[in-house]
């Protein structure tokens, strides 16, 4: 299992330079930022108290699931959870912690249907974690 711990953090300036800007991130054709009741979903997806995840903006490239729901960062924490057997833990960690992540784009599991998401997509944090191909 993934531990915290071992996470290497970027600088801020190779976080910012590796990731989506804020402009695409805001752009709701591109992106879907999770709103205030996605975000209490998550907090009780991990157990955490009211507003520990509010002060932090979420957003997930915009992709339809199969069964027409807008997918958001609901469904990566879901995913998280579920596929990549990560703790809530770390989850938490990487959300709120001090390391400065970027990883792959991974597919996303819809939490109502079970279906993946035919591709990876983006994510991103915009204050410590986020994706995009490393390749590139």
């Amino acid at each position: 299992m993934a531990d915290y711990n071992n996470v290497v953090s970027l600088s801020r300036e190779e976080f910012e330079r590796l990731g989506p800007s804020i402009a695409e991130l805001r752009d709701q054709t591109k992106f879907t930022k999770s709103d205030d009741e996605d975000i209490a979903k998550m907090e009780r997806l991990l157990d955490l108290k009211e507003g520990v995840l509010a002060n932090d903006e979420y957003y997930l490239e915009r992709v339809v699931s199969r069964c027409g729901r807008i997918l958001t960062m609901y469904d990566f924490v879901f995913t998280a959870l579920v596929d990549a057997s990560h703790s809530k833990s770390l989850i938490v960690h990487t959300f709120i912690g001090n390391k400065f992540v970027v990883n792959e784009p991974r597919r996303i599991r819809c939490s109502v249907c079970a279906e993946k998401c035919p591709r990876p997509v983006w994510y991103r944090m915009p204050q410590s974690y986020g994706c995009r191909p490393l390749d590139e």
